[in-house]
């Protein structure tokens, strides 16, 4: 069990990096659906890390229509 817990956090942790290094070499905004297609992971794993972030203070998060777009907390 433990070492599920541990692979778990692990993974967490990679997925918010990764989400953090596309947007800022991204240079600009991007959604939700561009980060999840360059990272190979499906849109609702990327929108919960995003929130995270989010709540986190490390990304800010506006919408565009119906579209979720993400930038780097300035």
């Amino acid at each position: 069990m433990k070492k599920r817990t541990i692979k778990s956090a692990i993974n967490r942790s990679n997925i918010k990096a990764s989400i953090l290094k596309v947007i800022n070499e991204a240079g600009k905004p991007i959604s939700t659906e561009e980060i999840a297609i360059i990272l190979g992971n499906s849109w609702h794993t990327i929108i919960r890390y995003c929130l995270d972030l989010q709540n986190e203070e490390k990304l800010t998060k506006f919408e565009v229509g119906r579209i979720n777009v993400w930038q780097i907390k300035k």
